[in-house]
């Protein structure tokens, strides 16, 4: 009789941790992996960048863009989907829109195409997000399409591609690159783009004012037929 009892407290024993057993499971909350963890906190923590936008214009809009950004550097990028040496330097344009934002610098890209090719907007919107190109970077497309007009209303004076221009915070003209046809060196626009950072709106209203900076650039041997107006 009393090993009957003992045998029966056992099996009660055992049943009821099996309940409480069964019971933690089903209120456990399964825990997540480290990489799962990982993995939802980047996408809580996400920021989605702004689309980037291109839109037909003129040098009137380019003017109202540079009012709109003044007491910011604005480096502007005159560019084309048929000049490869433009589409060298395109990359390192980008990259200094992301890399200096936070300081103040404003991209603009204006390129110069046959805007009576109604797939030419959307060719161009292709190759800026191909290499980067976000909302944060304001880009046009010349009105004028491919030729002398649109070079002499945009006041590129080499009449060829790629050509630069770098504006100060004041909203003045401070550095050309490009001209004579020569290759913009990527090392010196991004060494003027810090150098126009680093310097105050007050400062710079402060100045005296003087004629254009122009950089001379490094003569290259690649060939800039391409390049050119025609």
């Amino acid at each position: 009789m009393s090993r009957s009892w003992r045998i029966l407290g056992i099996l009660m024993v055992v049943v009821i941790f099996g309940l409480a057993g069964c019971q933690a499971s089903k209120n456990e909350t399964p825990q997540k992996s480290e990489s799962q963890q990982s993995a939802s906190d980047a996408k809580q923590t996400a920021v989605k960048l702004p689309e980037l936008v291109v839109e037909v214009g003129d040098e009137k809009d380019l003017d109202a863009i540079l009012k709109e950004n003044t007491g910011k550097v604005v480096l502007v990028d005159f560019w084309g989907t048929w000049c490869m040496p433009c589409l060298e330097l395109l990359p390192h344009t980008l990259e200094l829109a992301h890399k200096y934002a936070a300081e103040g610098l404003v991209v603009v890209t204006v390129a110069i195409e046959d805007i009576n090719d109604p797939r030419k907007v959307d060719e161009v919107k292709g190759v800026l997000v191909k290499h980067g190109a976000t909302g944060n970077v304001r880009a046009l497309v010349s009105r004028y399409g491919i030729g002398e007009e649109a070079f002499t209303k945009f006041n590129i004076a080499s009449g060829a591609l790629p050509h630069l221009k770098l504006f100060g915070r004041d909203g003045a003209l401070a550095v050309t690159f490009g001209l004579d046809a020569e290759k913009p060196d990527p090392a010196r626009i991004e060494a003027e783009v810090q150098r126009l950072l680093k310097e105050t709106a007050a400062s710079q209203s402060q100045s005296v004012e003087g004629p254009e900076l122009v950089i001379p650039e490094v003569n290259s041997s690649m060939s800039y037929a391409s390049g050119s107006a025609s």
